[in-house]
């Protein structure tokens, strides 16, 4: 009876040692497969963070050279600078397409899990990140749909580019920069890029994607 519960108590014991090495393994597996994770996430975000900011500079510059056509109102257009008005008009033009990147995502999509992420914060901040970048790009779409289908056609039926050649071509409707029409074109414009940005340099904004990429940076950081 004493040798058949020492057989017993032997058995049992290899069978929560070899559990206990199974899971070690697999936690081992887990973690080394959310180390290759981590650094792949760091690695994207930062890019898409210097994507971002390229991409909202070029878009602040360009409401820059609005704001100061909006300045120039009324327009002479008897008196005004061609030379300087065509050098802002060429630079309210430009046509942002936020160039992210998504791979490690869908990797961990591809897992079946989340749950990977052991970082419960950088989890959150993953799933965040897409609610606000679709929030960001339905709002780009916006300006970019708008310079397509209306700013661009409506300033090519007045005025020909190059606007430095444009401006001085006999053909080209000076008396257009005097009108309410190019005056609204403008400020819309003008508003149109500063209501896509104002989220994003709104601290308080809940899917601030700036401050969502830095964190998910900071939390992804291998020490």
């Amino acid at each position: 009876m004493r040798y058949a519960l020492g057989e017993i108590a032997l058995l049992v014991i290899g069978i929560l040692i070899a559990l206990q090495v199974s899971n070690w393994n697999e936690f081992r597996i887990t973690r080394q497969q959310e180390n290759i994770l981590l650094k792949e996430i760091n690695t994207e975000f930062k890019y898409n963070q210097i994507e971002l900011e390229s991409n909202l500079l070029r878009y602040n510059k360009s409401r820059e050279y609005l704001s100061r056509i909006i300045d120039l109102f009324p327009i002479d257009n008897q008196t005004i600078n061609l030379d300087t008005l065509a050098f802002l008009l060429e630079r309210t033009h430009f046509v942002g397409n936020y160039d992210y990147s998504n791979t490690s995502l869908e990797k961990i999509r591809n897992l079946s899990s989340f749950d990977i992420i052991s970082n419960v914060e950088l989890r959150n901040l993953l799933l965040q990140w897409e609610v606000g970048l679709t929030d960001y790009m339905e709002r780009e779409m916006q300006v970019i749909n708008h310079h397509e289908e209306r700013y661009a056609p409506n300033l090519g039926n007045h005025i020909p580019r190059p606007y430095f050649k444009g401006l001085k071509d006999p053909r080209a409707d000076l008396d257009y920069l005097n009108s309410i029409q190019f005056e609204s074109l403008i400020n819309y414009r003008e508003k149109k890029i500063s209501s896509m940005i104002a989220p994003i340099e709104n601290t308080e904004y809940q899917n601030n994607i700036r401050q969502i990429i830095a964190r998910i940076i900071e939390l992804s950081t291998m020490e």
